[in-house]
């Protein structure tokens, strides 16, 4: 769901983090007020000025948005719902929790603590701006306190919209979820309305850029959209693939069958003898009967082959992380999560003593999941046609 991120720092013990399109929204905000919104409101004054005010907002509206993460954190964290980290992106933030909500109170009070949050800020920007006109006259001061204000507050509504993943369509899902008891059915509610405002917002990005010429109006709401939909339809097929393979053991996916080759093995020789004729993109790397690392093909190739004589298998194979390997009583669904999250196709797996049992791949995973999805909707199909 996003691009690459790089870790800013900590706030309260969690890990802010940048996504590369935060990049692509900054120089949008602050050319957008710098050269349009400031200039109106406050016109005849140096560049400069309008300069510092937008480099001002932009950065108490990030102070902003990471607050309002901060207050979805430290409500889930409350809820034993753990958070891994908070990510600045193109939608303004997202606090990424590990898994699922665990229970709908506190998704439900999870998902009104950030609004709750934007519209305090909202709230004191307000007054601050009311209390220094109070004290002297309407300046760049004012205008940027009184901009923040609405900002906030702007954040604290949209964010209200009940529409998957929003905070309000997390709030719609929470309350579903309790009434119902069904947490993959509050799930598609709230996504399906998430959809709907997602073909809102693009209908609204087509019609401005048809009737008004609003270029810009028109390609902020079309990448709202777009990323709207794109999240709802992420987080639907997160939520089936951890409601199919939340019950699984990764044994039941192993894969035992796959050679492995010795640490002190020659990399000529595992290519020759081994990469040739055994179809397999990595290969267990085995040292006194236990699993030592994992040697890829594309890592060999990358090398230069003049020293695959020289080297061996142990010298260039991937130690063995929680990145790479598994055990086989872990869920299913986590190995889903390792691969997706690390862009693996597969991962190695280990029993309770460290030996090598045998790989599990993403392509079975995923074809469990379409095969398990194509039942529910026969099931679902043949229902109806009774009714």
């Amino acid at each position: 769901m996003f691009f690459k991120k790089a870790t800013l720092f900590l706030c309260f013990g969690f890990k802010v983090k940048a996504d590369l399109s935060w990049l692509f929204l900054s120089v949008l905000i602050y050319w957008m007020l710098a050269t349009h919104t400031f200039p109106m409101m406050i016109p005849s004054k140096d560049v400069h000025v309008y300069q510092i005010m937008s480099l001002t907002t932009l950065t108490l509206l990030m102070v902003s948005i990471i607050a309002h993460e901060v207050a979805h954190a430290i409500v889930a964290e409350y809820y034993h719902m753990p958070i891994e980290s908070i990510t600045l992106f193109i939608f303004g933030g997202v606090a990424e929790m590990k898994g699922e909500p665990s229970h709908p109170k506190g998704e439900f009070l999870m998902a009104l603590a950030g609004p709750a949050m934007s519209a305090l800020l909202g709230g004191i920007f307000y007054a601050a701006y009311e209390i220094y006109l109070f004290f002297g006259e309407y300046d760049p001061v004012a205008e940027v306190l009184h901009f923040l204000g609405m900002l906030n507050l702007i954040l604290a509504g949209f964010n209200m919209i009940p529409a998957f993943p929003l905070d309000g369509g997390r709030a719609l899902r929470a309350a579903i979820w309790k009434y119902k008891g069904d947490f993959i059915l509050a799930t598609r509610i709230s996504s399906a309305l998430g959809f709907a405002f997602s073909y809102l917002l693009l209908a609204s990005a087509l019609w401005h850029l048809l009737n008004y010429s609003d270029a810009l109006s028109g390609m902020w709401m079309g990448i709202m959209g777009l990323l709207l939909h794109a999240a709802c339809g992420y987080n639907v097929r997160q939520t089936q693939s951890r409601s199919l393979l939340g019950d699984e053991k990764v044994s039941r996916f192993l894969q035992g069958a796959f050679t492995a080759v010795p640490p002190d093995l020659s990399l000529s020789t595992l290519i020759d003898d081994y990469a040739h004729k055994h179809y397999q993109k990595a290969f267990p790397v085995i040292e006194d009967g236990k699993l030592a690392g994992i040697v890829t093909v594309q890592a060999l190739l990358a090398l230069d082959r003049n020293k695959w004589h020289q080297l061996n298998a142990g010298s260039v194979m991937e130690k063995l992380s929680d990145e790479n390997t598994i055990s086989t009583d872990a869920n299913a669904y986590q190995a889903l999560e390792l691969m997706q999250k690390y862009g693996r196709e597969l991962l190695m797996v280990t029993d309770e003593g460290g030996h090598f049992a045998g790989v599990v791949i993403f392509r079975d995973l995923a074809d469990f999941i379409s095969a398990a999805m194509e039942t529910v909707r026969d099931k679902t199909a043949a229902e109806r046609s009774k009714t």
